[in-house]
């Protein structure tokens, strides 16, 4: 996908590097029956206390209604639009089966309007926007939106420029391994479904926020040091002028460690389908 750099016309914008919208997407209007309206919650939770931190303001956005689960099966769709959407990274294209309806789906990279796509339990063209059983992909294909459970909808490879690449069968031969872009390789049941192809908007990881108007806009607060803090209110806070954290390990506001600590239960069923972790 294509991008810009803005003209320096001030300091804020000088080292702005932006998605060029107008080559990449057909429509500037999102399809109005499938919007819904989101409240704000300001990183509060049901009694307002603060539960997660520098959140806050921001523009109001609508949530667009995404099929990940692709389950009108057999049925021809074209693709309508490619369309910005607010509340993720990648684009969205707006599909339309031939009995009328109309669904959003998350855009493959290199799709083109018109092109034909399909969904089905039996297997069909391995072309790009097609959906199937995972065991039904040949090996080395790149897949996105992978299911986890099965009807459950794609919960894997859903942001902008990933995706996953099919290895094989296990020894057992009831689950697919894939390679995420992390670099883990994990198990998949064979019946859970995944789309041929990569996510769009692959120039994402380039883009520069350039002022932090943008990220208030974003609904992100500002982050203040824990350094720059009294000790009172972190751990890491107090001395005179700039001081080394004089402690062991990084810790939280709350004296807890972190940046660099494993959080995962150590107990999760799921554990036994990682074959390899992704710092490993």
């Amino acid at each position: 996908m294509p991008i810009k750099r803005i003209k320096a016309r001030s300091s804020g914008i000088r080292q702005t590097i932006v998605i060029d919208y107008k080559a990449s997407l057909t429509t500037d209007e999102p399809y109005k029956k499938l919007l819904v309206s989101q409240n704000k919650k300001a990183g509060r939770n049901n009694q307002g206390k603060i539960t997660v931190r520098h959140k806050g303001g921001g523009q109001k956005q609508k949530y667009r209604l995404i099929d990940f689960k692709r389950d009108k099966y057999d049925k021809v769709a074209y693709i309508k639009t490619v369309e910005y959407d607010p509340n993720r990274t990648c684009f969205i294209s707006l599909v339309s089966y031939e009995d009328g309806d109309k669904r959003y789906i998350i855009s493959p990279e290199k799709i083109k309007i018109g092109d034909k796509i399909v969904s089905s339990k039996n297997g069909c063209d391995i072309q790009i926007g097609n959906s199937m059983p995972i065991s039904l992909i040949p090996e080395g294909t790149f897949v996105h939106n992978i299911e986890l459970i099965h009807g459950k909808g794609g919960q894997l490879s859903r942001s902008a420029g990933t995706a996953s690449q099919i290895l094989g069968k296990d020894e057992t031969g009831d689950y697919t391994i894939i390679k995420l872009s992390s670099g883990e390789v994990r198990k998949v049941m064979n019946n859970c479904f995944a789309t041929i192809g990569k996510v769009s908007n692959g120039d994402h990881n380039l883009v520069n926020i350039g002022k932090a108007g943008r990220n208030r806009n974003k609904g992100i607060r500002p982050t203040v040091r824990g350094s720059a803090m009294n000790p009172n209110d972190h751990p890491h806070g107090g001395g005179e002028g700039r001081q080394p954290i004089g402690m062991d390990a990084p810790r939280t506001p709350w004296g807890k460690r972190h940046m660099g600590v494993k959080t995962r239960n150590k107990k999760k069923s799921s554990s036994a389908l990682i074959v390899r972790r992704r710092k490993n």
